[in-house]
């Protein structure tokens, strides 16, 4: 499940994302539609935990995001529109 509690992001005196309340059910598919600037990115940044919420909350599978970041990542899939790799970054070890 992914939950959204009273998510809100503030960038300075910018609201981002405004007390966001939202459950996924697993099985279930959501899509977040909205006009540039509307949060959908930043949503997606908050449950991944890229970015640090002002307030509330962001769960996946009943777990808080911040507390447990590596163990919510670990239950998500992100395909970002512009992939961005770092130049000498390869598959191969060295």
């Amino acid at each position: 499940m992914l939950q959204a509690i009273d998510l809100h992001k503030r960038y300075g005196d910018h609201v981002a994302l405004d007390r966001l309340n939202l459950t996924v059910q697993p099985g279930e598919i959501c899509c977040l539609l909205g006009a540039n600037g509307a949060g959908k990115t930043t949503t997606l940044h908050l449950f991944l935990d890229f970015v640090p919420r002002t307030s509330g909350q962001a769960l996946i599978g009943g777990e808080d995001v911040a507390a447990h970041p590596l163990r919510t990542k670990a239950l998500l899939a992100y395909i970002p529109e512009v992939v961005t790799l770092y130049p000498a970054l390869t598959g191969r070890a060295r």
